[in-house]
């Protein structure tokens, strides 16, 4: 009996050890520990426009970008997504968001983009697209005509898709795309959410689609590098953004480096000369919270970016930029993405919020 007792005593003891290991690791992961400094870079006002503008991808050359929307929280009650892709013309003074009814009914329900312009003139959009109900993954491949509407080209779809979030095209006809924990079995996206990985890349080769990586911490944004060597991958819960150096042949991917940031990182855009903008969540647990009730609930937000030191491609180490944008969520809630044009404007997506946020930098 007194060795039972003893027993049951010392695994008490385990448990109780493995819990405050486990939360010494996790905790810091949550953000709470570090302060959230409110910072804003000019004269931010909001564009008027679709639900969820979730993401962006951007045809710099016609200073153009195409925005991912859709009613998140609508489709979690039982409604139809409404989803569309809008074009945002950012070429003048006064930019603007305009619906391209890419999509001939209401079950379009586009997340992730990417856009690709190639050699011989080809412009091409990629869009995941989760159906009505949000778990009939597909990507959607369209091609951009000359005014930015887009003609729908064809539907991929794969067994691999098993939740994809974002993509990044390589050619007109390959791309990579991150597979998030959303739609897993509700043990393992448990686990997930304890810190087990299970978050994938997808390697699409044009005609097969294959896992190329594994094991992720919640594999959210994914971007390419201005020459098409490297990938950056967003990992949310690893409060990181991991660098993969790409194989043109054979589209494996070989881990070189891991930058770490102070925020869920959602999305990516990698400016054309090097310039890497992440955006996403500095306190994920207020991120949950928020997506629960988006009308009533905020959530903060940040856009920053990535330092050019780390970055494995050129990027210039002098540009000023109109960064970071910080914060509480009562300006703009969930910030998910955002990119800075060639007037240092700051333009802002969000999951569940209305319409894009613009930041002009103040004048010296």
């Amino acid at each position: 009996m007194r060795s039972r007792k003893r027993s049951i005593r010392l695994l008490s003891i385990f448990v109780v050890l493995a819990l405050c290991l486990y939360a010494a690791t996790m905790l810091p992961l949550t953000g709470w520990f570090e302060k959230l400094e409110p910072h804003s870079p000019g004269q931010c006002v909001r564009l008027a426009g679709p639900v969820g503008a979730e993401d962006f991808a951007v045809d710099w050359q016609k200073r153009r970008a195409y925005v991912s929307s859709a009613d998140r929280h609508g489709v979690e009650e039982g409604k139809r997504p409404g989803g569309d892709i809008y074009l945002l013309d950012f070429s003048g003074e006064t930019p603007k968001l305009t619906p391209l009814n890419a999509w001939p009914d209401k079950d379009f329900f586009p997340h992730g983009l990417d856009f690709i312009s190639e050699w011989d003139g080809t412009r091409r959009l990629f869009a995941i697209n989760h159906g009505p109900n949000g778990r009939d993954h597909t990507v959607e491949v369209f091609d951009a005509q000359e005014d930015g509407t887009l003609r729908h080209v064809r539907t991929i779809s794969s067994s691999s898709f098993t939740s994809p979030n974002d993509i990044a095209a390589v050619s007109a006809e390959q791309f990579y795309l991150t597979n998030d924990p959303f739609d897993l079995p509700t043990m393992e996206r448990t686990l997930n959410y304890l810190g087990v990985s299970t978050g994938t890349v997808v390697y699409y080769d044009g005609g097969i689609a294959r896992p190329v990586v594994e094991n992720l911490r919640f594999a959210n944004g994914i971007s390419r590098s201005p020459d098409g060597q490297w990938l950056l991958v967003a990992e949310s819960l690893g409060r990181s953004v991991t660098v993969y150096q790409r194989n043109p042949f054979n589209g494996q991917l070989v881990r070189r480096s891991e930058i770490a940031v102070p925020m869920a990182a959602d999305n990516m855009i990698v400016h054309p000369d090097g310039t890497t903008v992440v955006a996403g969540h500095p306190r994920p647990l207020a991120f949950l919270s928020y997506t629960k009730a988006p009308q009533d609930r905020r959530a903060p937000s940040m856009v920053m970016q990535l330092d050019p030191q780390q970055l494995p491609f050129p990027a210039p180490r002098r540009r000023t930029l109109p960064l970071p944008y910080v914060n509480d969520g009562n300006q703009f809630s969930a910030a998910s993405v955002g990119f800075i044009d060639q007037q240092s404007r700051l333009f802002v997506g969000s999951v569940y919020e209305r319409g894009v946020l613009m930041c002009i930098p103040q004048t010296r």
